[in-house]
This record gives structure tokens, sequence and C-alpha cells, in this order.
């Protein structure tokens, strides 16, 4: 039901930027408005989605397969409406995240990879021992990462770099700063009880927003006042927390909204060459 919300706010998003010149300016910066809580509700799919999965890789090629046929797709629709548009998609933006988050993932937890100890206790206490009591090396992981330390924080370091620095050059939807919303909420949730996830969640994503907002002012003059429009981002945060739910979902439900995102803009932007 979420997700099908965020398919609601995204097609009026999509709506106001395909028809901005056909429709009053009024209606345009209400549907953009409410556009802007489709992403966050998405980035919190992404981020409980790679909680819950236990193939990463899976979900990663899953994800990198629909970002670059949708690539096809919307750059095709474009072309019908008369846009050529920098940047990827938003579908690559979450193959980055999921790559982001298995960094982060396995640079925190790595070190939680250790070997334990474990020697009998004597017959009475203060007693020595006849012989040398045998010690068992026992391995404890406590991160679910059963991996070096030495190897898993260069390494899971290396790849958050890389996503970052990927993202910067395809330039997909939202960029790093939705990289880092998907992280943020995967923080906010990782082995904490959904209890504290709200104010946890709060925490994280206020001062990445306002932040956003200051370096989008700075650096692309004009856009002062959509800039300040993002923050209407923040309000999905209450609806993502409505009722969190642990299910799976069903298969139909995990691939419509791969399908719905290139397929509605497609539609879109053909009703725009039809009407122009």
């Amino acid at each position: 039901m979420l997700k099908l919300l965020a398919c609601i706010f995204m097609l009026l998003d999509h709506i106001g930027f395909y028809f901005d010149a056909m429709l009053p300016p009024s209606i345009v910066m209400l549907l953009r408005t409410v556009g802007r809580l489709a992403f966050p509700i998405f980035a919190w799919h992404v981020a409980r989605g790679y909680s819950r999965t236990r193939k990463v890789h899976i979900y990663f090629l899953r994800m990198a397969a629909f970002a670059i046929v949708s690539e096809f797709i919307i750059r095709y629709a474009n072309s019908l409406a008369g846009y050529n548009l920098p940047g990827t998609n938003v579908l690559v933006t979450f193959a980055l995240s999921i790559v982001l988050l298995a960094g982060y993932q396995m640079a925190r937890y790595s070190w939680r990879d250790m070997v334990a100890g474990l020697r009998p206790v004597t017959a009475a206490n203060g007693t020595a021992p006849i012989k040398p009591v045998a010690r068992f090396n026992v391995r404890v992981n406590l991160g679910g990462i059963e991996l070096d330390p030495r190897v898993g924080l260069p390494l899971g370091t290396l790849m958050m770099f890389l996503a970052l620095l990927t993202a910067i050059w395809l330039q997909p939807d939202y960029d790093v700063y939705g990289m880092l919303t998907v992280l943020f909420f995967y923080i906010a949730i990782d082995k904490h009880d959904d209890v504290e996830w709200e104010k946890r969640i709060w925490r994280l994503l206020i001062p990445l927003n306002l932040l956003y907002m200051i370096y989008r002012i700075i650096n692309i003059p004009g856009i002062a006042a959509w800039a300040v429009i993002q923050l209407f981002s923040l309000l999905a945060i209450p609806l993502c927390l409505l009722k969190p739910n642990d299910k799976k979902p069903p298969a139909w439900a995990k691939y419509a909204f791969y399908l719905f995102y290139p397929l509605h803009i497609l539609a879109l932007a053909g009703i725009k060459f039809l009407l122009s």
C-alpha cells in the first residue's frame, strides 16, 4: 500500500514535469511539491529490502537490470517529449545504494568477526592443574560478516567510495543525496528496535536535507524555490513509519514498481507528443 502511494506521488510529480507548459504555474508547483514525497518512500523500501534480503547480489543485479532497461525506455520517452536530459534514472541511484549499503555493512561489522578462547575450569578453585589445560578457540561472529577486519574495513570503505564516485559520474536522479538518504534510513533501523526508528531517522535526514538545500542554492543559481521544496520530502517519514511491514511482498508487487516507473513516463511523454 505504501509503495502504491509512492507511485501515485511520482505520477503526480511527472505530470507536473511533462505538462508544465500546459498547466497553470500554481498547479505545476502543487504537483511537483506533492511529488517530493515519492522518493523517500522508495528509498525507505530499498533500505528495508536490503535489511531483509539474504541474497544481496541478486537484489543488486535485479535493480541494475531494471535500471538499464528503464534507461532505454526513458531516453526514448524524453525524445518524444522533446527533452534531452542529462544523467540517468533513479533505479541507477538505488542500484548504487545497494553497493553503498553492502560496503557500509562490511566496513562496520567485519571487526566483529573474532576468535574467542575457551578454557575448561579446574577441579577446585585456586588449584593449579597438573597438566596444561587445553585451550579451545571458537569463532564468534557478532556482525554477520565473516571477514578479517584488516580486509573488511578497507574493502568496505572502497566499495562505498566507488559507489559514490560512480553516482557523481553517471548523475542519476537524486545522485549522492539519494544514496545517502537510503544509507541513513538503513543506519537508523539497523539493529535497533522499531520504537527508536522515528527519532533516529529525523536526526539523520533533517541535517541531510538542510545541507542538500544549501548546496543546491549555492551551486545551482535560479532554483532556490525548488531547493526549498525538496524539504517537503521529510513529510514522507511519518508515512514510512505508519505501519512497518516485515513480511516480504508478493512477487507481483516486487516487480510492479520496476515496470510502472519507465512505462508511466513513456505514457506521459507519448501523450505530450500527441498533444503538441
